[in-house]
């Protein structure tokens, strides 16, 4: 009864007992809606908001990057983590491959790429790949990083290079304090500015306000303004997980809790072995009584006493009419369980296995490991195809085809440029088997052997102009007795490939 029903009822009992049963009546039938909206009192500590992505991330986001970096710093399994998903989804860079249909134009501009991308870092540190995996990194450890695109004035230009270069930022450089529920007004045109991100109609993307300098670096006095930078000349790389989602959110956030849980169960343990392993004794003696363990000695010549301080094997000591006990622990420990089970949700939670996570491979086989890795290349490919490659690739790759036809590096062409990506390749748990299924998929038709090449982290294009010229070299050095079993134009076993004749009389038999 509420504070309503039970006034009524002080009042004029039959009412309150009238209300009394009309709520036991409504409690019943709220029963048979679903059980999770129910307000009993199993869900009375149950508490949740129908808010927006946005304001879900304003009020949590600080405090989730700088736990997660934390957590990282501090456990090897966030280290783990990070070390997983960086190889899996970028690997050594995902590639960019011209397909334009021409061999001419597609020669340029591949040339033109793989000297740019050698000296595609603005800092000049890393190359391409290094700065893909830096900002996956830096996305999943603190929810977002942005890629900013600078134009290199000091380029050599007799090197040909691109003068494109790319500055990678951490997402704490996103100003958030630009809002528009902060007091930042809508501006005549329609735009609006929603935790540093400035939108246009439809919440289109406009731009994002940045500090210059990191607001945790230490000796800066003050941090400067935040300046707009335009959509076209930045990449910004998180994880929607919700329409209308302008920031990410680190894939820590939900596992944190379970993260330090472990820690605290592990360290608990420890300390637990440590008590246990200490032989620990307790001498119960009268009041006024000698310490039986004082003994006299003259090896140091002063005939002074000494005390027994541990126990030696075969160790003899008289301790009279005394009563002496040792520490007795309890050997019991649930430890092992909850941890198993507390990795394997932190595997779950952050879209690994529990044997990436740990490396524990004792109980598995080709089947368990093949079987969980499916769902892991599953979540591989989404991340790389719905978050990577539209977020990141697409707008890098345009903008350095405009800096490279602008600089007379790259021709214009009416088409333009038209690339594919060739993700890193996914290394087989059986090589032998994997291989065997491969094959068959491509001679019926399953797969293409363009895409059984590109499965394999490899350019097609490249790996059909490197064999014809291997089998090339191979055929004008045959006279000289070079033969490679690995030619598939010639059979294994080193025999003579048969002639069109004998081709022919076998068919016509």
């Amino acid at each position: 009864m509420n504070i309503v029903d039970k006034t009524v009822a002080f009042f004029s009992p039959v009412s309150g007992l009238q209300r009394a049963c009309a709520r036991q009546l409504l409690d019943q039938t709220a029963k048979r809606e679903y059980a999770a909206a129910g307000t009993g009192r199993r869900n009375a500590g149950w508490r949740g908001r129908n808010t927006s992505a946005a304001t879900e991330v304003s009020g949590s986001l600080t405090f989730l990057m700088a736990r997660s970096r934390e957590f990282v710093r501090n456990s090897w399994q966030g280290q783990r983590i990070l070390d997983v998903l960086t190889s899996h989804v970028v690997g050594t860079g995902i590639m960019t491959v011209p397909n334009t249909g021409s061999d001419r134009a597609d020669r340029v501009y591949r040339l033109a790429r793989e000297e740019w991308e050698e000296n595609s870092d603005i800092e000049g540190v890393l190359d391409y790949g290094g700065q893909q995996a830096m900002a996956l990194r830096s996305m999943a450890e603190c929810g977002n990083s942005v890629i900013r695109h600078l134009t290199d004035s000091d380029t050599d230009r007799r090197r040909r290079i691109v003068p494109l270069r790319l500055q990678g930022i951490e997402g704490d450089q996103i100003d958030m304090t630009r809002d528009t529920l902060s007091g930042v007004t809508r501006n005549t045109t329609g735009e609006r500015v929603r935790l540093g991100v400035q939108l246009g109609e439809w919440n289109q993307r406009l731009g994002i306000y940045l500090h210059k300098t990191h607001p945790g670096e230490q000796g800066v006095a003050r941090i400067e303004a935040s300046t707009l930078v335009g959509w076209n000349d930045l990449c910004h790389l998180y994880r929607p997980l919700r329409f209308g989602q302008l920031l990410g959110v680190p894939v820590f956030a939900p596992i944190l809790m379970t993260g330090r849980d472990i820690q605290d169960l592990m360290d608990a343990a420890i300390v637990q072995q440590k008590v246990q392993a200490s032989f620990a004794g307790f001498i119960r003696r009268a009041p006024g009584e000698a310490n039986p363990f004082a003994t006299e000695t003259t090896e140091s010549g002063d005939g002074k006493s000494q005390t027994v301080t541990q126990i030696r094997p075969g160790q003899i000591q008289d301790i009279g009419n005394n009563e002496i006990s040792f520490a007795n622990p309890s050997g019991t420990s649930v430890f092992g369980e909850a941890y198993l089970a507390g990795m394997m949700a932190m595997a779950a939670g952050a879209g690994l296995t529990y044997d990436q996570l740990t490396g524990d491979l004792r109980q598995a086989n080709y089947s368990s490991l093949r079987a969980g890795k499916i769902e892991f290349r599953r979540l591989v490919e989404q991340m790389q195809w719905h978050m990577v490659v539209p977020m990141f690739c697409r707008p890098i790759d345009r903008k350095f085809e405009n800096t490279a036809v602008m600089a007379g590096i790259l021709p214009r062409r009416k088409d333009g440029y038209r690339v594919d990506y060739v993700m890193p390749a996914v290394e087989p748990i059986d090589p032998k088997k994997d291989m065997e299924a491969d094959i068959l998929a491509v001679r019926s038709g399953r797969m293409s052997p363009q895409e059984f090449i590109s499965a394999w982290g490899r350019d097609w294009r490249k790996v059909v102009t490197d064999f014809d010229a291997f089998f090339k070299f191979c055929d004008q050095n045959a006279l000289q007795g070079l033969m490679f079993d690995i030619d598939p134009r010639r059979p294994a076993n080193g025999a003579a490939a048969p002639r069109e004749e004998q081709t022919g009389a076998s068919d016509n038999d």
